[in-house]
């Protein structure tokens, strides 16, 4: 019975969609409708995907149709976000319908895309599906390892919703690996999380989980309480498939506990939901089931007849799945029933149906080996082409603190240089300093010698004057001029010097740019340049005001200055 149980529970997952599809459908010529009068692409995008994210537009059987054209409409409009949202849509659909290998490769790029533009919302759907899909092709390492991954980003950016699904499909892995303990564990995790967000279609999907693990317990009561649960959910969203689903699945544990009665009277009930709704597999389910309970009962006759009824309607569809265990059973009871004719006869769709299961799980297997050997492939080359880039980064990262140590080498010996010009300028300036106080005390000091001078030569005047001699007058104004003129060469070469020291090459300058400067000129710019005035070059030389102050104007027409608007002392400090 178990066996039975199972494949119906299998096929309830992946085959509900006839009904959902008429619904959708129904809806086109509106949505349609809706995007002809939108002239926005960002818009019509959005138009779309809404649509398919609808639960009864999911399962559509143009859906696919649809996601294709909103990945037109993204791609031709550059609407990355769009773009990368119908492409999760077009991988799902390729999954629904089987296509494993194309859905896991739009999986991938779109994880891809959605890494590279920082869409976390849109990759935690990406790790989902690419769980899932390896999920489906039972490897559980890898679809737990998406899992994960998806529910640590859900949990970054606190989507509720998301945590209670991915907790929900990390439960299901550890249920196909028996650990129904782990299994329920993050089922009533999930399940906390839904009832909080009062999120219907989540909670109706933890209870029916829950009732999954109970029923392989082998704790039938506690199944039939969370289907029932589950059935209330249904009826309130008006689901009839669902209704139909959990209804059979309750009558698969009241037949395991043995109500058979009961039992006969779940399994009407779902064959009238699935009858109205025309869903000619959990229709052949039911008839499977039936004959299993009836046999149960030792009515074989009624047993008998639904089992050719399930095998009719598996042969009319090629539902091998159905047609393998009715054929199975009829041809086990004839043979029973030592009628060997009718027994080879059911045995001969049994052997086909087998084969074809067999060819389908051996199609499955070769493409769960060919996804398992692309997606290592391309996981070595993401590596290898991590580790190329992790280089070129590194050499970038060296180069950059290079070049920044040698920035800062050279920074700092530009501050030091710096620093040394800084240095030996407030020493020359210093010197300078010093020198032109030492060129200033000596000018003071001149002048005084040079009134001292002047007084001894008019007392030698006096003396000369006073001594009747002639001989005597002579040899006393000699000594006069031989005093002034001496002391008169001694002061100039001495204030030549020092000046020179102070103001390097002023002298230089001035005979350059004017070659026709006399020595006395000279000695009046150097005068001038001191910013001396015409009285204390009269002090200091001896001339009369009146001659010096001709010499600067003699000094300003050589200097050729012209005009009362430059200043003579103003110019000579400029040179």
């Amino acid at each position: 019975m178990r066996y039975c149980i199972l494949i119906a529970t299998a096929f309830v997952i992946l085959l509900g969609s006839n009904t959902i599809s008429g619904q959708a459908a129904k809806k086109n010529d509106s949505l349609n409708k809706v995007l002809s009068n939108t002239k926005d692409p960002h818009e019509k995008v959005d138009i779309i995907l809404s649509f398919l994210d609808n639960s009864e537009n999911k399962y559509a059987d143009n859906a696919r149709d649809l996601a294709g054209r909103a990945y037109e409409i993204a791609q031709q409009s550059n609407n990355a976000e769009g773009r990368v949202k119908s492409m999760i849509f077009l991988s799902t659909s390729y999954f629904r319908s089987g296509d494993y290998q194309r859905s896991m490769e739009l999986a991938q790029k779109t994880k891809d895309l959605a890494e590279d533009l920082n869409f976390d919302k849109e990759l935690a759907r990406c790790f989902r599906l690419i769980g899932q899909i390896y999920h489906v092709l039972g490897d559980y390492d890898n679809s737990s390892h998406y899992f994960f991954k998806c529910l640590n980003l859900v949990e970054k950016f606190e989507d509720q919703e998301g945590i209670s699904h991915s907790l929900g499909d990390i439960g299901a892995c550890f249920v196909d690996q028996h650990e129904y303990k782990k299994a329920l564990e993050y089922f009533n995790n999930s399940l906390t999380i839904a009832l909080e967000i009062n999120s219907l279609h989540s909670i109706k999907r933890e209870y029916n989980n829950i009732a999954v693990v109970y029923g392989s317990l082998q704790k039938y009561d506690s199944a039939i309480i969370f289907l029932r649960k589950a059935q209330e959910i249904n009826i309130k969203l008006g689901d009839k498939l669902g209704m139909g689903t959990n209804v059979m699945n309750i009558g698969y544990n009241q037949m395991n506990q043995g109500d058979l009665d009961e039992a006969l009277i779940s399994f009407q009930q779902a064959l009238d939901l699935f009858s109205e709704l025309g869903n000619q597999l959990h229709i052949a389910e039911c008839y499977l089931n039936f004959g299993f309970c009836y046999q149960l009962k030792n009515k074989m006759d009624e047993s008998i007849d639904y089992f050719k009824k399930a095998l009719s309607v598996g042969q009319k569809n090629n539902y091998y799945r159905i047609i393998y265990p009715s054929a199975k059973i009829l041809s086990q009871i004839y043979l029973e029933k030592n009628d060997t004719i009718s027994a080879y006869i059911y045995s001969l769709p049994e052997k086909l149906a087998n084969d074809s299961l067999y060819t389908s799980q051996k199609q499955a297997l070769l493409s769960k080996l060919e996804l398992q050997y692309k997606y290592e492939k391309k996981e070595f080359e993401r590596q290898l082409d991590q580790k190329e880039k992790n280089i070129i980064i590194l050499v970038i990262m060296f180069g950059l603190v290079s070049g920044l140590l040698v920035l800062g080498l050279l920074f700092t010996r530009f501050r030091l240089k710096s620093k040394l010009v800084v240095i030996e300028k407030e020493k020359i300036e210093s010197e300078l300093t010093m020198k032109d106080r030492e060129l200033t005390v000596n000018l003071i000091s001149l002048i005084k010698k040079n009134e001292m001078i002047s007084d001894i030569s008019n007392k030698l005047t006096l003396l000369e004057n006073s001594v009747k001699s002639t001989e005597t007058k002579e040899i006393i104004a000699k000594m006069s001029r031989n005093l002034r003129n001496s002391a008169d060469d001694k002061m100039f070469n001495e204030f030549s010097r020092r000046f020179q020291e102070v103001h390097i090459g002023f002298y230089e300058k001035l005979i350059k740019t004017y070659p026709d400067i006399t020595p006395n000129e000279l000695k009046l710019c150097a005068f001038l340049r001191l910013n001396m005035s015409t009285k204390d070059i009269s002090e200091l030389t001896g001339q009369q005001i009146t001659s010096i102050a001709k010499a600067r104007h003699r000094l300003r027409q050589k200097l050729a200055i012209t005009g009362s608007d430059t200043n003579l002392v103003t110019f000579l400090s400029q040179i």
